[in-house]
């Protein structure tokens, strides 16, 4: 299971990844998608583990999530399935802060977001404008108590050039697709304010994990991480900047 201890489980081995496999098993409920079945099991806290199902048995590979309630308006412009399954059965690219007229749409900021149920959107047309709710999967984050701290941890350049305080840079623009055309990976670097946070416990093994809700370009992004990745501190107002793979659903479909 990929990014694990983001969201308070065991990723310590073979053993770990059965045990929870099992319990999605027990516990899942099961969702059809066209001619595609997927098993999720909602753990609590808004923690999700989902899996695919084929000729009726779960596939042991499987992904957590946690269901954001932050919210963003994008343009969708492209879904594609990955061939990576590890990382999630597929993924969109689009835009921040999608918005539509007669016949087109449109947006600002670029950015791929991989989705635990790819083939539930199977039937969705595009280019669309919609609300998604986007949570970052940090492996890094640096917590800043004000402005003025950020500003000593990322200062200009000599042409007086330096990061916003909010910004949602996506790894792909550095990066080529691959031969077959398939999307780049979701992972970005994303900045913004301190909108909230917290410590959750995970009901299901009693480990905690963080939470943050950052005002970054474009909306509102949630990030999951281990304690063990943060730096300095979290403070309503203040400023995070975290390295992350981003991951999302669609909340609400606002196309014309």
């Amino acid at each position: 299971m990929i990014y694990a201890a983001n969201v308070g489980f065991y990723g310590r081995g073979i053993r770990d990844h059965y045990q929870t496999f099992l319990r999605l098993c027990e516990e899942g409920e099961l969702i059809v998608a066209g001619g595609f079945e997927y098993l999720k099991w909602s753990v609590g806290e808004q923690v999700e583990l989902w899996t695919r199902v084929n000729d009726g048995k779960a596939e042991p590979l499987f992904q957590s999530y946690y269901a954001s309630d932050a919210r963003m308006t994008v343009a969708l412009v492209e879904k594609m399935p990955r061939q990576d399954k590890a990382l999630s059965d597929g993924a969109f690219l689009c835009r921040g802060g999608g918005f539509a007229g007669a016949n087109w749409v449109a947006g600002r900021n670029p950015l791929i977001f991989d989705t635990p149920d790819f083939h539930r959107y199977d039937g969705l047309s595009l280019p669309r404008v919609c609300v998604v709710h986007l949570t970052g999967f940090a492996f890094r984050v640096n917590g800043f108590e004000n402005e003025e701290e950020y500003d000593e941890a990322f200062p200009e350049d000599a042409d007086g050039y330096g990061w916003d305080y909010r910004h949602l840079i996506p790894a792909f623009v550095l990066q080529p697709r691959g031969e077959d055309g398939e999307l780049q990976s979701a992972h970005a670097r994303v900045s913004g304010f301190v909108r909230g946070a917290g410590i959750i416990t995970n009901p299901e093994t009693g480990l905690d994990f963080c939470w943050a809700r950052l005002d970054t370009l474009g909306g509102d992004v949630d990030i999951v991480f281990a304690p063990d990745r943060l730096s300095g501190y979290l403070v309503a107002g203040g400023i995070a900047a975290a390295e992350c793979y981003l991951y999302g659903r669609l909340a609400e479909d606002r196309c014309n």
